[in-house]
């Protein structure tokens, strides 16, 4: 899988990214030169305890494996403070929309700056 690892690549985009969000998540990104996505995932001990940010980053690395985007874009993604209540009952497909729904979103700017 292709991941963001290093602390620069992480700034870059803090720094210089744009947004796209919706009730439960944020996804800051940035496109690259790569030809390949790549991905971050930032989540803090505010959302819960170790095992719902486990999971939380299950579903975004098999959401993201299973529907990368074409084109070259880093993005990372974190989640709103609203998921934190949420995120112990929620299931895998419920997530997984909400997600796509972004993807998607990132797949039309990318078009449209293209």
């Amino acid at each position: 899988m292709n991941r963001l690892k290093r602390e620069k690549d992480f700034q870059r985009i803090f720094l210089e990214g744009q947004n796209v969000s919706n009730d439960l998540l944020v996804v800051k990104y940035i496109f690259n030169d790569l030809g390949r996505p790549r991905i971050g995932i930032v989540v803090s001990k505010k959302f819960g305890k170790a095992h719902f940010r486990n999971r939380f980053k299950r579903y975004v690395r098999e959401t993201f494996r299973t529907n990368k985007p074409k084109k070259g874009i880093d993005m990372i993604v974190l989640p709103k403070k609203e998921l934190k209540d949420q995120f112990e009952k929620m299931k895998f497909d419920t997530f997984r929309s909400s997600f796509l729904f972004l993807l998607s979103n990132l797949e039309r700017k990318n078009l449209d700056e293209a």
